[in-house]
Order: structure tokens, then sequence, then C-alpha cells
């Protein structure tokens, strides 16, 4: 006698509880994307990261001038932006500091008498530039003269380049008989020379207006 063989309502292999290998198959499908998607979901913390060094922002002033005039065998012009303070030092020597609040900047200079010691000033100078070049603080220096004998000015002018060096610009000038004025450009910041060119240059600017305007008396 045959047997007819029937299946059961239910799929193959679900036998005691027991799911059919697709079923098995979709639950696993299932629980895989379930934790793909709850681990999508999570947030993974930000890892700060520094930004790049920057500077300031600086609004350079307009332009304007003004008379300084005083016991000093001298008067010049200098900038209404800047404020203007000097004090005696040591016998007759004076330091005459122009600074520029909005800049963070000054002029720091220095009124000496020339008692026969003109050479050792200027070769001071000469000194200070060459101590940039020999400790490698300077990618270039830019020279110039200021010869004017009508006025009796005489001297030089010096612009450094370079992230390394203690300013950008010096200067300093005489009479050759009597007096000797040297001036250094500090900033109140360790200098960027290239974020800072605009800066520089109009500073240098107001520095030759202030040489120019000069006047022995």
């Amino acid at each position: 006698m045959n047997h007819t063989i029937r299946f059961a309502s239910t799929p193959p292999f679900y036998w005691r509880g027991i799911p059919s290998l697709s079923t098995a198959f979709l639950l696993f499908c299932s629980f895989v994307l379930l934790l793909f998607c709850s681990s999508s979901c999570v947030r993974k913390p930000e890892i700060p990261v520094p930004k790049p060094k920057g500077y300031f922002r600086l609004t350079i002033p307009v332009a304007a001038y003004q008379k300084w005039d005083s016991v000093f065998p001298f008067t010049f012009n200098y900038s209404k932006s800047a404020n203007l303070s000097f004090y005696k030092v040591e016998n007759d020597i004076y330091w005459i500091d122009i600074q520029y609040p909005s800049l963070s900047a000054m002029f720091k200079m220095s009124f000496v008498p020339v008692k026969n010691n003109l050479h050792s000033l200027m070769w001071n100078e000469e000194e200070q530039v060459l101590f940039h070049v020999e400790r490698r603080m300077t990618d270039d220096i830019q020279y110039s003269s200021i010869s004017d004998p009508n006025a009796k000015m005489y001297g030089r002018l010096y612009e450094l380049e370079g992230k390394n060096v203690a300013t950008p610009f010096k200067f300093w000038f005489t009479d050759s008989t009597h007096y000797f004025m040297k001036g250094v450009l500090y900033f109140e910041f360790a200098p960027n020379n290239d974020s800072l060119a605009p800066v520089i240059d109009f500073l240098k600017k107001d520095a030759l207006y202030m040489i120019e305007s000069w006047k022995w008396k």
C-alpha cells in the first residue's frame, strides 16, 4: 500500500519551535541591519583640531601729522595717531617714544650728543644689523642712505626681512658734529612681517616723513 506524503501547513524544518532556513536567514539579515543602523546613529566624539596661529586685525589710521617743538635742539613732524613722550636716561642722553596705540607699535628713539665718538656710534648701529646676519635671523636687508648737506642730515635706514628679526625697520642720522639720533620700530607682540606688511609699510612712511621734516635748531 502506497502512502501519500502530505506536508503540513507549516514550512519544512519548522518543528518544535525551530524556524525554517529562509525565516532564519531573514531574521539574521534583520539583526545585522539593526546593528548597522544603531552604530551609524551613534555620534562619534569630535577630535578638536587646533586652529592655525593668526594675528588680530589692525586698522591703519589716516596719515595726518603734527609738529613737535621743545627745548631739544630740533623739531620734526609726527603722526596725529601717535603719542609722544621723552625722558632722560643719563647725562645728556634722552629716550623719545612715539607710540601707536591702535597698531600696538612704537618707535623707540635715542638722542645722544656727539663727543668725539661719532664713528663709534655709527659702527654700533652697523654691528646690530650684522648680528642679525651672523645669526641668520634675517632673510634680507635693504639699506638706504640719508645725505642732505644743506639740512646737515646724514644717516642710514635698514629694512630687515624675516620672521626672526627683532625689528623690521631701524635708522640713525646725525648732523655729523653735535647730535646723533637713532630709532627702532617695535611691536608689542612677535611680528610676522608677511602678515603685518601693510602696517610696517605705513609706519616706515611715517618714519620717512618724520626724518624729512627734521630740522636742527
